[in-house]
């Protein structure tokens, strides 16, 4: 009996393995990656104190620009050149759609209800759809006042406050915020704000602790079943989400109560007759209140946040490079004299464009990109990557590969430009993503860079702060890629 028993384990052992070798091994070709540790995975090479879009850049010079790692038992792959990247987000882009579900952002985006970090479901679809075309209408000024007109006079006021504190040392942190703020406001709310206003300050607030947050492999997102116990990020979680909702959902409250589907204010209001209409077909909401709040919070970390530190960016690269100021100010001169350019002038500044655009390179502020999860089985050149796999694109690698840019850690504005002066986009430029979910405010964002900074170089030059050292270039190790605090010298036109 024993030796029958065990003819019969052997056959079965053979049978599993020879499924395992059909499934997995000839026909199953995974991305190479370096060996994962019990239990923990890769989750060390997060931790060694270097920005995570360099480890990965050293990662693909020896694994190659397709590798796999393993955090917990989570697996990921990383793709680190633009043709993967490409294949990936566009070609495939259903296939690409889907975000993670880490434990602090379900709290903080109420369950994933939001658009940025919310889960690819037909609910998802539908939230994204009425938000891009609620944005879309506004920024045209279907209804209201035109989105350009708007940040043409923020701007106005943004110099306006700038007259009166130029100088040699000069910090313009909080009226470069009271800028952006307002133009989000308007689009959201229908409201703007003083630098005294403790309802300004307190968004500010809430999008400094957000982040704070942004670190990847964290515990708690990679073992959720360490929430029972104290973490300095869940009071960090709690207390975004408590100075945010004081704001955020009292405004919609304020909306809903008074709201006209005769009479759109804003935003908010397109996506409450948004909420009211939609029904499935068994008559149950498929967007609800959480979504209209979250499409605002949306707002304010897309429409502020990046654009605030996009311009400091810029601000700090102009300072390095008084010419490139020089070229865009001579440009202004040329097109419309000294009046505030407007979007209708668009056409008249390809080099401010162009000078954007770099900045957006040069910085690649999201440097791995927003965490995709894949929806099904699928494929990334020629490797085989499992449902449900996480997938990071180093875009600073892509938007610094010298593949892809002539001299890529110089700050060149003709990398956007043709040899006629024409903007152009090279495939290799990355900055608002791809496919599903690539960025819906991208327009806006352009809006609030051309015009704000266009508007600034219009009545100042901006210098190295006298006694103070120039901006320092090189950003911590953080995963959002931010320039460090600096002062510079304003000196009025």
């Amino acid at each position: 009996m024993v030796a029958i028993e065990l003819v019969i384990l052997v056959l079965v052992l053979w049978m599993v393995k020879s499924f395992v070798s059909k499934r997995y091994g000839k026909q199953y070709r995974l991305p190479p990656g370096p060996p994962a540790l019990p239990i923990i995975g890769n989750l060390p090479v997060f931790m060694t104190g270097k920005a995570p879009y360099r480890v990965m850049k050293n990662l693909a010079d020896k694994y190659g620009s397709v590798f796999s790692l393993k955090i917990g038992s989570t697996p990921f792959v990383v793709l680190n050149d633009v043709d993967s990247i490409r294949e990936a987000l566009h070609h495939r882009s259903v296939d690409y759609a889907g975000r993670p579900c880490l434990y602090s952002v379900s709290l903080m985006s109420r369950n994933n209800c939001d658009i940025v970090f919310g889960d690819y479901t037909p609910g998802w679809r539908l939230h994204r759809r009425a938000t891009a075309a609620a944005l879309h209408k506004n920024i045209r000024g279907v209804g209201c006042e035109a989105m350009g007109i708007k940040i043409t006079r923020e701007a106005e006021y943004f110099t306006q406050l700038l007259m009166k504190k130029a100088g040699p040392v000069v910090d313009i942190e909080n009226e470069l915020n009271l800028a952006i703020i307002n133009i989000i406001s308007q689009l959201t709310f229908a409201t703007r704000y003083t630098l005294d206003d403790p309802e300004y300050q307190a968004l500010v607030d809430s999008n400094q602790k957000f982040s704070s947050l942004l670190k990847p492999g964290d515990p708690i997102d990679v073992f959720p079943a360490l929430k029972i116990f104290p973490s300095k990020k869940l009071r960090l979680v709690q207390e975004l989400i408590g100075s945010r909702d004081a704001i955020l959902q009292k405004k919609y409250d304020e909306h809903l109560a008074t709201f006209d589907p005769k009479s759109i204010r804003d935003i908010t209001d397109t996506l409450i007759a948004t909420m009211k209409e939609s029904k499935d077909q068994n008559g149950n909401d498929v967007f609800c209140a959480d979504h209209v709040v979250m499409a605002a919070w949306d707002m304010f970390l897309g429409g502020y946040e990046a654009t605030y530190k996009t311009i400091k960016w810029a601000i700090a690269f102009l300072i390095h490079h008084p010419e490139v100021q020089a070229k865009i100010q001579s440009e202004m001169t040329a097109g419309f004299g000294d009046r505030m350019p407007t979007w209708e002038d668009r056409a008249k500044l390809p080099y401010l464009e162009a000078t954007v655009l770099e900045t957006l390179r040069q910085s690649s502020m999201s440097s791995m990109n927003g965490p995709r999860r894949t929806t099904c089985d699928t494929q990334v050149k020629g490797y085989d990557v499992a449902k449900d796999t996480t997938v990071f694109c180093d875009l600073w690698w892509v938007h610094h590969d010298p593949k892809n840019w002539k001299d890529p850690m110089s700050f060149r504005p003709e990398h956007f430009l043709t040899e006629d002066g024409k903007v152009t986009v090279p495939r290799s430029f990355l900055a608002f993503s791809l496919g599903s979910r690539a960025c819906i405010g991208s327009q806006l964002a352009l809006m609030q860079l051309i015009l704000l900074l266009g508007g600034l170089l219009q009545r100042f030059n901006l210098r190295q702060a006298i006694g103070e050292p120039l901006p320092d270039l090189e950003p911590g190790s953080e995963l959002v890629r931010t320039v460090g605090d600096y002062t510079m010298c304003l000196e009025v036109r």
